[in-house]
């Protein structure tokens, strides 16, 4: 299990009750609804594979009318376009482009660009190496794109495979026959650079549109490039449930998924869930009955913040007091991808006075729930 398809399919009444701003539960179907981290900007939900629709809108295709015929011993340039289709004005990030040739490894492209505006296409020439043998022939495309928000990013990899015929070097041998333009499945798509030559030749237009490419998420791909979830292959996705132990009652939100809408779960000294909903909770030094007041005051209002970014459960420094990860100082406005077991101690200075303990339990190689441990002297 992954985090695609961990999140339920959404329903247009899904989307009607996220338009009440601090509704957490389809008022119809009663889903939980998991927002989109930019939902201040894009107004929208996480789709069934765990990315926003809004956000992330890329459009992969091929010039049609570029190509000349391919033979045995020769190469082949496929013009790419890539583009950002976001309806909302949302820039999209192209972080790495891989090309795969046949049973070839993975190599990857350097890109002239990063940012793409909305609205925005630029364009990558694909060259492959020397096709040896006449027949069909397959390159499979590996692209990771990226959305921002303020200091977060979610990066996503997409896969799309363009298979094609190479002729004989022999003019008067037999032609492989394939039409330019169909489906042969998810994320293929069937391209025929001789068909768009003997068009040229017949003095048909071949520069009407360019060839669509078919793109889906890569899961697995993001793993194996490391653009989401740890190296060990453990994911965690937006939709896990924490569980809070140790904390005084009225300090900690309910268990479950975090729901708030900006997707964050602030913990610091004046931090309530009563105060400020059900997705903070208040830390402060000693016992329900014997709270320290004077230790307690080096916990900044709002110490950190815990988060879920690209598959893993993120820690950000918010106070100017800093605080530890297990024996790492970390200063305000610093990030850490949290790991099982990890311990964090606000209080630099006397780190034994309080102590937060994050804990994975997990499912194959997805963390079902994370638990958050208070401990205090």
């Amino acid at each position: 299990m992954s985090d695609i398809g961990a999140l339920s399919s959404r329903g247009s009444c899904c989307h009607r009750s996220a338009l009440g701003s601090e509704t957490s539960f389809c008022t119809e179907c009663g889903k939980p609804l998991i927002r989109c981290m930019a939902v201040a900007e894009c107004g929208s939900l996480l789709n069934e594979q765990g990315l926003c629709p809004v956000c992330i809108k890329l459009e992969l295709a091929l010039d049609a009318g570029a190509a000349a015929t391919v033979r045995e011993g020769g190469k082949l340039a496929l013009p790419l376009t890539i583009g950002n289709a976001s309806p909302v004005g949302r820039p999209l990030f192209v972080t790495g482009l891989w090309v795969k040739e046949d049973d070839g490894d993975l190599r990857e492209i350097s890109l002239p660009f990063k940012r793409l505006e909305p609205g925005a296409v630029s364009n990558v020439a694909i060259r492959t190496g020397v096709l040896d043998y006449a027949g069909v022939h397959q390159v499979d495309l590996r692209i990771a794109v990226a959305t921002r928000y303020q200091w977060r990013e979610e990066e996503y990899v997409f896969s799309s495979a363009i298979i094609f015929p190479v002729e004989t070097k022999d003019p008067s041998g037999p032609v492989t026959n394939i039409h330019v333009e169909g489906d042969a499945g998810p994320g293929f798509t069937v391209y025929n650079p001789t068909r768009i030559e003997n068009d040229r030749a017949a003095g048909r237009d071949t520069h009407v549109a360019p060839i669509q490419l078919n793109a889906i998420r890569a899961d697995r791909s993001e793993r194996l490039l490391k653009r989401r979830g740890y190296e060990n292959g453990l994911i965690v996705p937006r939709n896990v449930e924490f569980d809070w132990d140790g904390f005084p009652d009225g300090d900690a939100p309910f268990a479950g998924p975090i729901l708030q809408p900006s997707g964050l779960l602030c913990l610091g000294r004046n931090s309530t869930a009563l105060e400020v909903g059900a997705n903070a909770a208040r830390l402060l030094v000693g016992t329900p009955d014997n709270i320290d007041e004077k230790a307690s005051l080096g916990i900044s209002r709002q110490h950190f913040t815990l988060y879920t970014e690209s598959g893993r459960l993120m820690l950000r420094v918010d106070s100017q007091f800093g605080l530890l990860v297990n024996e790492q100082a970390l200063g305000r406005t610093k990030t850490v991808a949290l790991q099982d077991g990890d311990v964090i101690r606000p209080l630099r200075e006397i780190p034994d006075a309080l102590s937060v303990a994050i804990n994975f339990e997990t499912q194959q190689d997805t963390v079902q729930r994370v638990t958050v441990h208070r401990r205090s002297r």
